[in-house]
Order: structure tokens, then sequence, then C-alpha cells
């Protein structure tokens, strides 16, 4: 009799354990996105051997362009166990550069071409490998538009990513094509960091690899270099999402729901709710990360998904509007509103509501091109009918940033990392 009860009870604990202590069930939290990156990284560096860029190396010791040039190969040190790198010139032609003749590229001489295709070096680029085009990007708007067009079809419209690193250095020699008339003029920069000349890397490759590179360059290069990074990938960074402080009773008409700890693990900091068969809201803040771009206006795209016991797992709920959310924009991230309808739920159980946050286009792009506002530099020289030439030399960049991050915008649908509220009805 003893051996029954005793076999009975383990039955009872073991049918206890499968199935959870009626609604105190706890389930999992999403795990953190990580996607793994290949240990060996293969790039290849392209330089612009144009006579423009003959001033960046015009100096008897090394300058700023060298120091950017080579921190390149120190960023992929550091950020993979392997690195392949290789050096091409471009310009009139393309020239494989080979380790012998690697460092001549700090030298006057390298640099005598006349031309430069960004567009074409774009297209003829390995999409396999993590691909860096250094120029001083004096285009005019044709040219840039084939540029994105480039970028576009052989990178974004694949799922890759892009970014372009603009870094100033001392500059010594001549600027050509400026204006209407393909003006030229001497400039010389001195070491006034004010006078200082911005130069352009464009990165192209796969988007986390393209993120990964940015991080890693922008922790090696010198502090006292001044640069700039323009990350176009679908990540725009994360931050943490909290219930926010309300006080409830000033708000008429709108009934909250309170929180509860028993559906994920004991004092998650993600939230979670116990629904009533009536409207209600809850109010959330979503702070964002240091680093994390911040926009003038975000949208919210919304994803029900309800917890399935047998598979240990979340289905998504098709065709059922049972919550809307809202999103304001403040000074370190957004006031989040959710307002739910549980009435139309078909069944109880435990649900995730996944918040995705994406800025408008607009607001992307303003926010990117936003990133040259203080590189604004004017450059001034006599022309032949006297009087001075004014130019601003970032104004056709700035016009390039926003219609790639418009292509950008399109193809990758940039948005910030994707949170989760956990409810029970």
């Amino acid at each position: 009799m003893m051996k029954r009860i005793i076999v009975v009870a383990a039955m009872l604990l073991l049918l206890a354990a499968l199935f959870g202590c009626g609604n105190s069930a706890r389930v999992a939290a999403p795990p953190e996105q990580n996607v793994s990156v290949a240990e060996t990284i293969d790039g290849v560096v392209f330089l612009d051997g144009s006579m423009s860029m003959q001033g960046f190396v015009n100096f008897p010791a090394a300058t700023e362009y060298v120091d950017a040039i080579k921190n390149i190969e120190q960023a992929l040190t550091l950020g993979w166990k392997n690195e392949n790198l290789a050096y091409y010139r471009f310009g009139d032609r393309l020239q494989h550069i080979d380790d012998e003749d690697r460092l001549r590229f700090a030298g006057y001489g390298f640099y005598g071409d006349l031309q430069t295709r960004l567009d074409v070096m774009v297209n003829d680029s390995d999409k396999e490998k993590l691909n860096f085009i250094v120029s001083d990007f004096l285009q005019t708007d044709q040219d840039f538009q084939k540029l994105v067009t480039a970028v576009k079809k052989n990178y974004f419209a694949n799922g890759k990513g892009a970014a372009l690193i603009g870094v100033k250095g001392r500059f010594k020699g001549a600027v050509y094509d400026i204006g209407l008339a393909k003006e030229q003029f001497y400039y010389y920069s001195g070491d006034d960091k004010g006078r200082f000349r911005p130069f352009y890397i464009l990165v192209l490759g796969e988007q986390r690899e393209v993120e990964r590179f940015c991080r890693y360059y922008d922790q090696a290069l010198a502090k006292d270099i001044e640069r700039k990074v323009i990350c176009l990938t679908d990540d725009l960074g994360g931050g943490k999402l909290e219930a926010e402080a309300v006080d409830y009773s000033k708000l008429d008409g709108i009934k909250t729901y309170a929180a509860v700890d028993d559906i994920l693990a004991a004092g998650s900091a993600v939230p979670q709710y116990t629904l009533k068969s009536r409207p209600g809201s809850v109010y959330l803040r979503y702070d964002l990360t240091q680093g994390s771009p911040m926009v003038d206006d975000v949208q919210i795209k919304t994803a029900l998904e309800l917890w399935q016991e047998q598979q240990q797992g979340f289905k998504k709920m098709m065709a059922v509007t049972a919550a809307k959310a809202e999103a304001d924009v403040r000074s370190d991230g957004f006031a989040v509103r959710i307002d739910f309808r549980p009435e139309v739920l078909p069944e109880s159980g435990v649900y995730r509501f996944g918040l995705f946050l994406k800025p408008d286009m607009d607001s992307y792009k303003t926010m990117q091109a936003g990133l040259l506002d203080d590189w604004t530099m004017e450059d001034s020289f006599e022309i032949s009918r006297g009087g001075v030439f004014q130019i601003d030399t970032t104004l056709e960049l700035k016009k390039f940033i926003r219609n790639l991050s418009e292509v950008a915008y399109v193809s990758l649908h940039p948005h910030y990392k994707e949170r989760y509220v956990y409810f029970r009805y």
C-alpha cells in the first residue's frame, strides 16, 4: 500500500512539473538576437589614385590620411581572428598593389590619374568581401547618382549594407573641379584643424560585418583625428523597454492593467500584465542606449504571438487586432502607449506583443545627412573674372547621403531592436 502511494505521488509531481501550476506557469523571454560573425574576414581596399588626392600626402611626415588608411587593417585585426586584405589603386585604370608597393600610397607620386569613377569601382567590387573605397568624393551630382544606383543594385538590393566614414586631414596641394567651370586652386591647411579637408571611406559588405568594422575602426583611430561615421544597415541600435511611471488618476476614462511577475522569471525587467475582458492601456518608455541614433519621428509596427505549451514556443496570431501602439519622441528615447482590446482574443493564454520602432523616411534621411552639419567647409579662390567664388564642399555630399539613405530605407527597413510586452488573458 505504501509503495502504491509513493508511485502516485511521484506521478503527480511529474505532471505538475510538466504542466505547471495553474496560471503561474512561466515562459521563456526571447533571447537577444546575437548574430555570429565569421572568425576570418576577407577585405579589399581601393585607393583613389587621382591628382586631387596628392594634397593629403604632400608633407614630410605621416598625415591623418596615412593613419586613416593604416587603421583599416588595424580595425580588422581587432574585430576578427584572421584577416586577409588586398590593396588596389584605381583611377585611369585598376592596378593591384603588392606587399612591396603597399606603402607607396603615402607618397606624392602615387597620385597622378585624371579619372575617378566610383560607381565603376562599386560595380566591379567583390560582393562576398568587405570592400573599402577611399576617395575625396569630389563628384558631380550626376556621378553621385550613378554611385547611389550602383550601391543599391550591388548591395542594398541583396540585403547587404554600407557605411561612409569621413576623416579630416591636413592638405597641401591643388583642389580640382570646383564649380560649373571646373576651376582649380591651391589650398594649404597648415596645422589649423579648422582648415583640414575631408576624405572618405565607403564601406560595402554584409550588414553585420559593416557594423562591426565601423565600431572597431572608430575605436582604433587616434582620438585627435576628427571623423564621422554614417552607417546604412537595418539596425539602428536598441534600448530598454520599461513600465512608465504615470499618474493614472489624472487620465480620465482610461483604465490600465496592473503588472505581474508570474509570466517570466520573477523580477524580470520585461513589462508583463494581466488583462481583463475590457479595453485598457499601458504606458512604457523605450530608453535608447548610448550611441543609438535619435530621429525626429518614429512609427510602430506590431506583432502578436500566443504561447504554445506543447511546442514550448510562441506562435504568431493572424488577423487579430488585439492592441494598437503609438510612440512619441522624447529626449532620451520614446514614450509608448499600448491600447489593449482583449475581448477580441480567441482564447485565454499567455501572449507576447512585439514592438518594432522605425523612423519615417524623411526623419531617417535628415538624421543621416545631419551628421555632416558641422562639417561645412568653404573654399575661396580667385577666378579669372576677379572676385571670390565660394563653395560649400559638403553640399553635394549631403545630397548624396540623403539619396543613399532613401534607397537604404526602402531596401533595408532600418529599425530599432524589437522589444516585447507579455500579458496573460
